[in-house]
C-alpha cells in the first residue's frame, strides 16, 4: 500500500522539475530583458552625448552630428518599444516561476508534515 506521504513526495518531485524548468526559462528571459534594457541605455547615452557636445562644428560636421543623433534617437525609440513589448511576458514568466516554486515548496511541506504524522504514535 502506498502511503499518502509517498504520493505527496512524488508530486513534490514532479513540481520541483516543473519549477526548475520555469526558473530556467525565467532566467533566460531575464538575461534577454537585461540585455535589451542595457542596449536602450546605451542608445540613451549616445543620444545624450551627441547633444552635449560643445565644440563648434562646421556645416558638414553639424549635418553628420545631426544624422548620428537622429539614428541614435530612432534606435532608442526601437529599443524602448522592444522593452515595453517584452515587459508583460517578462512579468508573466516571473509569476509562473514563482507559482511553480511555491507549489513545490507547499508539496514538500505537506509531504514532511504527513510523514511526521504517520511516524507519530497513534493512541
Amino acid at each position: 500500500m502506498t502511503r499518502e506521504s509517498d504520493k505527496l513526495a512524488q508530486l513534490e518531485r514532479i513540481a520541483r522539475i516543473k519549477a526548475e524548468r520555469e526558473l530556467k526559462r525565467f532566467a533566460a528571459f531575464s538575461l534577454h530583458m537585461k540585455q535589451t534594457q542595457s542596449h536602450a541605455e546605451a542608445m540613451r547615452t549616445a543620444l545624450d552625448q551627441s547633444y552635449r557636445s560643445g565644440a563648434p562644428l562646421s556645416v558638414a560636421e553639424a549635418r553628420i552630428a545631426n544624422a548620428q543623433a537622429g539614428r541614435s534617437a530612432r534606435e532608442l525609440r526601437q529599443a524602448e518599444a522592444e522593452v515595453a513589448r517584452m515587459q508583460p511576458r517578462f512579468e508573466a514568466a516571473r509569476r509562473d516561476a514563482a507559482r511553480e516554486f511555491g507549489r513545490a515548496e507547499v508539496l514538500l511541506n505537506l509531504s514532511e508534515q504527513r510523514r511526521a504524522d504517520e511516524k507519530a504514535p497513534k493512541y
